[in-house]
C-alpha cells in the first residue's frame, strides 16, 4: 500500500522541529524577545526559575522585567544592551553571564545565557531566544544545545538590518480562536496542553496553528508570536485575562 496522503484538515508534519515545540517542554528554561526588547515567549522553565508567570511578563520589555547586572554589579539589562546592539549589526552573540534576583528568591543568582539569533522571512519577525541555566549546572545546557544546534533544526537567515518602527495595531487576519491559541503558544504551552485548556482535540490545535502560519506567511511559531506582538494582535494582559 502506498503512503497515506494528509487530508485537507490534517496539515503535513513539519520537515524540521519548531523551536517553540522544543522549548515548550520547559527544559531548559528559556524566553524570547523581539527587536524592540518585548518578551514574546516565556516557558514554564523560565517561570519556575525566575518566579514570574508568563501572564505578568509577556509583552513587557525584558530589561524592565529582568534587571540583570554583570558580575561586577553594573547594570547589564537596558534598552540598548550589548546583545541587542550586536544582533542589529549582524554580529554573532554566543552567550553571556549575568546576575539577577528571581522573584521567588531572597538573593541574586548567576546565570549563563546562550543566545539564538533568529531572523525570519520578514524583518519584523526578528527574535532572540535566551536559554537560561544557573552557572553551576552547565552540563544539562550543553546536552540540550547539542540536540538543537544542528543546521536542520532552525531557520537562521542573514540579518536584514535595523528593524522598522512598530506599526499601529490593526485588525488581525486571525480568528478569535486563533489569537487565543497564539496567546497560549507565547505562554509556553505545548499543543496538548492548549488542547486540554481549550477543551478541543490535539488535531484541532495543530490545524489552527497550521492555518495561523499560512495566514501570517511565516514558517514557525516563533515568527508568528513575534509578528503578533509587534502588530498588537497579542498582548501580555490578554494572556492574564484568559487565565482569569
Amino acid at each position: 500500500m502506498g503512503k497515506r496522503q494528509p487530508t485537507k484538515t490534517e496539515p503535513p508534519e513539519a520537515a524540521r522541529p519548531d523551536l517553540l515545540d522544543i522549548l515548550a517542554a520547559g527544559v531548559p528554561p528559556a524566553f524570547a524577545t523581539d527587536g524592540e526588547n518585548r518578551i514574546v515567549f516565556w516557558n514554564k522553565g523560565a517561570e519556575d526559575l525566575l518566579g514570574q508567570p508568563a501572564s505578568t511578563v509577556l509583552g513587557k520589555q525584558c530589561f524592565s522585567v529582568l534587571g540583570g547586572r554583570d558580575l561586577f554589579g553594573n547594570r547589564f539589562c537596558h534598552r540598548e544592551c550589548s546583545v541587542v546592539s550586536a544582533t542589529r549589526e549582524g554580529e554573532a552573540v554566543l552567550g553571556y553571564e549575568f546576575a539577577l534576583r528571581p522573584a521567588n528568591a531572597a538573593e541574586s543568582r548567576n546565570f549563563a545565557v546562550t543566545v539564538f539569533q533568529i531572523f525570519g522571512s520578514r524583518p519584523e519577525t526578528f527574535t532572540v531566544v535566551h536559554v537560561l541555566q544557573p552557572v553551576d549546572h552547565g552540563s544539562r545546557l550543553a546536552s540540550f544545545l547539542r540536540q538543537i544546534e544542528s543546521p536542520k533544526g532552525l531557520d537562521v537567515l542573514t540579518p536584514l538590518g535595523t528593524l522598522p518602527p512598530v506599526p499601529a495595531a490593526d485588525d488581525p487576519p486571525l480568528t478569535e480562536r486563533e489569537r487565543e491559541i497564539l496567546h497560549w503558544v507565547a505562554a509556553g504551552l505545548q499543543n496538548k496542553e492548549i488542547a486540554q485548556k481549550l477543551d478541543i482535540s490535539l488535531a484541532t490545535v495543530r490545524n489552527h496553528i497550521h492555518r495561523i502560519l499560512e495566514k501570517l506567511e511565516v514558517h514557525s511559531k516563533l515568527e508568528a508570536v513575534s509578528l503578533a506582538f509587534r502588530r498588537g494582535w497579542v498582548a501580555g494582559e490578554g494572556v492574564h485575562a484568559l487565565e482569569n
